[in-house]
C-alpha cells in the first residue's frame, strides 16, 4: 500500500508554545514566590496566551486529521477500486503491490500476488514481448505500453493492455508502476471485424464482376482480385501503365487524363464526380473498349456507399453477342415472313370467318371450308377470352393491336401465332369488317427460348449459370436497399464429388449434379434463386429476409443448415451402360456452405 504522511501544520504555534512550556519550566515555586505581584500577574497573561495557542494548535492539527482521512478514503476509491488494475513491480520483477483490480483481473488474492513475479501472470508465447518492453522503460526512463495475453486463474487467458512507468524512491530504489487494462472484448471485435473483412473480400474476389471502391476524392481503397486482373490486362489511359489503376491512385485523374481522347472516359469521370458530390445517386453505363483481338463491351454501375462510391464493372462482350444474334435472328425470321404468304383472314363484327387465304385454309386444312365458322373456336382455351377482349377493343375504338396467342390444329397440337387486327370502314365510315394478319412464329420462339436457355441457364442442370445470378443478385440488392430487408448469398462446394467422377466417370457425376439441383430447389422458396457457379460449385441467393440483422442472420442459419442436412442424405444413383444391365449405385456427398447477408 502507499503511505501518505499527515502534512505538518500550525508550525509557528508549535514554536510558541514550545518556548512557553520552557519558561514555565523553570519557574519553580520558589523563583514564583519571589515574584512581585505585576511579574506575576505578566506571567499568567503570558500562560493563557499560551494555553490559547495550544488550542488553536490542536484545532489545526484535527482539522488536518480530518483532510488526511478525506484523502484516504479518496485514495481508496481511485486506488483501491479503480476500474484498471494497478501495480508495483520491483526491479528484479517481483510485485509488491497490487489493488483490488489487479487481483481481480489476474483471479489471485491480492495477497498472494505479493512477492510474486509478475511474469508468473504473462502467457509464456508473450514474456518476450514484456521483457522488451520493461527494458525499453529502464533504458529511457520513457513510459511504455504494450498489448499481451495475460493469465487468469491459472488456467484462462485474457489481453490486457499494459501502460508503465519507472518510479524512483527518495532512497534511490526504482520500481515499476504498471496499469492493467482488460482489451479482450475489443480484440475479439477487432478479430471478427478482420475475419469479416478478409470473408467480404474473398466473396467479392470469386465475383465475376471487376468491383472497385473509391473514397470522396476518388482515390481507390478497396479493389477485387477481377478488378486487378483487369488493371493489368487492360491500361484505361493510352501510354500509362495499367497497374496505376490499383489501390492508392486517383481513379477521376485517371479518366480526366483519358477524357481528350475517350468520350466513355469523360462520361465516367463527370459521372462519378456528381454521384460523389452527391449530385446523382448512382447510374449505368456502357461503353466498347475493342482490342486488336475481339470486340469488346462492358458495362459500369456506380453507386454510392456512404462517403464512397461502388463501382461494379462487368464485360458484357457475350450478352452483347447474344442481343446480337437475337436481332439478327428476327431479322432472318421477318425475311422469311415477307417471303411467304400470311395467314389473312377477315371476320365479322362477330369474329366469324368471311373470307381465308390460301395459307390460312392450307394451315388448317386445303379441303376444309372455314366459311362461316367461329375463329375464336381454334385458340387455346387459357388464350381465348384474352383474344376475344382484344377483338371487342378493335371493334369498338377502331385501333387494332398486334397480339399473341395459341391456335389449336385439328391433331390436338398448338401453334404459337402473332396477329394484327385492323377495322375496314363501310361507305359511310362505319366500321364492318376486321382484318386480321396472322403469321406462326412457333419456330421463333422456340429459338428465343433456347437462345435464351443457353445464355442464362446451365444445360445440364437447368438452373441459373453465373450470367442470371449476376442480374438476379443486382435485382435482390436493389430489392434489398428499397424494403431494407436483408438478403443471404450461400456458396456450396461438394465435398466428396471427385471420388465419384473418378470411379465411375462424368456422366454419373451429372446425375449426382442434377440431385444436388433438385435438393437446392426444394429448400428454398420460388423467389429465391439457385445457381450453378461451375464444376460441383453451386450458389444460393436468399432475398427478403427480415429488417433486423440478428434476425436475418438467424434466418439464413437456419436455411443452410436445413441445406446442410438435405445434401449430406445418401444419393442413390443408376448407372446405365450400353449392353449391361442397370447398376444402381449409393454414394454419399457433404456439401461445405458459406454465408453472407447482402
Amino acid at each position: 500500500m502507499i503511505k501518505m504522511d499527515k502534512p505538518a501544520a500550525g508550525s509557528s504555534l508549535q514554536k510558541r508554545a514550545k518556548a512557553g512550556l520552557r519558561r514555565k519550566a523553570v519557574l519553580s515555586p520558589e523563583n514564583f514566590a519571589n515574584l512581585t505581584p505585576e511579574a506575576a500577574q505578566q506571567m499568567l497573561h503570558e500562560l493563557q496566551v499560551y494555553q490559547i495557542e495550544l488550542e488553536m494548535q490542536n484545532e489545526k492539527l484535527h482539522q488536518s486529521e480530518v483532510a488526511m482521512d478525506t484523502a484516504l478514503s479518496r485514495y481508496f476509491d481511485l486506488y483501491e477500486l479503480a476500474p484498471v488494475g494497478y501495480c508495483s513491480i520491483s526491479e528484479p520483477g517481483l510485485i509488491i503491490e497490487a489493488n483490488l483490480t489487479a487481483a481481480t483481473l489476474l483471479g489471485v488474492a491480492r495477497g498472494a500476488l505479493v512477492r510474486k513475479p509478475f511474469t508468473r501472470f504473462i502467457f509464456k508465447q508473450d514474456r518476450e514481448s514484456y521483457n522488451l518492453c520493461r527494458k525499453r522503460l529502464l533504458e529511457t526512463g520513457q513510459p511504455q505500453a504494450c498489448e499481451l495475453r495475460m493469465i487468469r486463474n491459472e488456467d484462462t487467458t485474457f489481453w490486457a493492455h499494459l501502460e508503465a512507468t519507472a518510479v524512483q524512491e527518495a532512497d534511490g530504489a526504482q520500481f515499476i508502476r504498471v496499469i492493467l487494462n482488460d482489451v479482450s472484448a475489443r480484440r475479439q471485435v477487432e478479430a471478427a471485424l478482420q475475419e469479416s473483412r478478409a470473408f467480404n473480400l474473398a466473396t467479392l474476389d470469386a465475383l465475376d464482376v471487376e468491383i472497385v471502391v473509391l473514397d470522396r476524392d476518388g482515390v481507390i481503397v478497396m479493389a477485387n482480385q477481377p478488378w486487378r486482373r483487369f488493371a493489368v490486362e487492360n491500361s484505361i489511359k493510352p501510354g500509362k501503365p495499367a497497374a496505376q489503376t490499383g489501390v492508392g491512385v486517383n481513379y477521376l485523374d485517371i479518366c480526366q487524363a483519358s477524357s481528350t481522347s475517350n468520350p466513355a472516359a469523360l462520361k465516367a469521370f463527370v459521372g462519378i464526380r456528381s454521384v460523389l458530390d452527391g449530385r446523382l445517386p448512382g447510374f449505368s453505363m456502357e461503353y466498347p473498349c475493342h482490342s486488336p483481338l475481339e470486340q469488346r463491351w462492358f458495362s459500369m454501375n456506380v453507386t454510392p456507399l456512404g462517403d464512397n462510391v461502388v463501382i461494379a464493372h462487368t464485360n458484357i462482350s457475350a450478352h452483347k453477342q447474344v442481343v446480337d444474334a437475337l436481332r439478327e435472328q428476327e431479322e432472318f425470321f421477318h425475311l422469311i415472313a415477307e417471303s411467304i404468304d400470311d395467314f389473312i383472314v377477315v371476320l365479322d363484327l362477330d369474329g366469324r370467318r368471311l373470307y381465308a387465304s390460301p395459307s390460312y385454309r392450307q394451315f388448317f386444312g386445303a379441303t376444309r371450308d372455314l366459311r362461316g365458322t367461329d375463329s375464336f373456336a381454334t385458340i387455346h382455351p387459357e388464350d381465348r377470352e384474352r383474344v376475344k377482349q382484344v377483338f371487342r377493343e378493335t371493334v369498338q375504338t377502331g385501333i387494332g393491336r398486334q397480339i399473341y396467342y395459341r391456335f389449336l390444329l385439328d391433331d390436338g397440337s398448338s401453334r404459337e401465332m402473332e396477329s394484327t387486327g385492323s377495322v375496314i370502314r363501310d361507305g359511310e365510315g362505319r366500321i364492318a369488317r376486321v382484318l386480321v394478319v396472322s403469321r406462326d412464329i412457333t419456330e421463333r420462339k422456340q429459338m428465343e427460348d433456347q437462345v435464351r436457355q443457353l445464355a442464362f441457364y446451365d444445360p445440364l442442370t437447368n438452373l441459373p449459370n453465373r450470367r442470371l445470378l449476376n442480374d438476379r443478385l443486382n435485382q435482390t440488392m436493389a430489392a434489398s436497399m428499397r424494403s431494407a430487408c436483408y438478403g443471404a448469398l450461400m456458396f456450396l462446394d461438394l465435398d466428396n464429388f471427385k471420388a465419384l467422377n473418378d470411379a465411375h466417370g462424368h456422366a454419373v457425376g451429372d446425375l449426382l449434379l442434377v440431385e444436388v439441383a433438385d435438393r437446392l430447389k426444394s429448400c428454398v422458396r420460388g423467389m429465391d434463386t439457385v445457381a450453378r457457379f461451375g464444376g460441383d460449385e453451386f450458389v444460393v441467393m436468399i432475398s427478403e429476409l427480415d429488417v433486423d440483422k440478428s434476425e436475418s442472420t438467424l434466418q439464413a442459419g437456419l436455411i443452410a443448415e436445413k441445406i446442410r442436412i438435405a445434401l449430406a442424405q445418401p444419393y442413390r444413383l443408376t448407372i446405365k451402360l450400353e449392353g449391361k444391365a442397370d447398376t444402381s449405385i449409393e454414394h454419399p456427398c457433404t456439401a461445405s456452405i458459406g454465408v453472407a447477408l447482402l
